[in-house]
């Protein structure tokens, strides 16, 4: 099983995506230290958690994941949605344009469930699992977006 080749479909994908706007826009993923998070205004943080690993159910090929693909985006708070949403926006280009690649002879296939959200914070009233946390009281106004995924790596 290749997990860096999985997560690379994805995170390869959003870095460039992100890197291309302007101003370019720091993306950040797991177990990646964060320094300078406190001097930046706008940023995206990527997780991607993995469930369900060698499904053999439909086929002999063990090489298959399951998993979650979760995006979220941080903009300044109290200056409105508008470009909170244009970075969620990039990040759902991304996936529906994974959707839409081609299966390759070889490397990683991969494919999302539908997208779900965004969902917005903060809101106090705590709707959501990221909204009942400390990020409803930081500096941030934050959306959140994620879209289950199967991933299969073809040798």
């Amino acid at each position: 099983m290749n997990y860096q080749a999985i997560r690379a479909v994805f995170e390869s994908r959003l870095l460039t995506a992100y890197n291309n706007l302007t101003p370019a826009v720091p993306v950040y993923f797991d177990n990646v230290m964060i320094d300078d998070v406190d001097s930046a205004e706008e940023f995206v943080h990527v997780n991607i958690q993995v469930g369900l690993t060698t499904e053999t159910a439909l086929t002999t090929n063990p090489d298959r994941v399951r998993g979650v693909l979760v995006v979220r985006t941080y903009t300044p708070k109290n200056k409105g949605p508008a470009r909170n949403q244009t970075l969620v926006n990039v990040a759902t280009s991304v996936i529906q344009t994974i959707n839409n690649t081609a299966k390759p002879a070889s490397g990683v296939y991969a494919r999302t469930g539908p997208i779900e959200g965004p969902s917005f914070s903060p809101d106090f009233g705590g709707t959501t699992p990221d909204q009942q946390s400390r990020r409803a009281f930081t500096p941030f106004f934050v959306s959140r977006i994620e879209a289950g995924f199967q991933a299969q790596v073809i040798s």
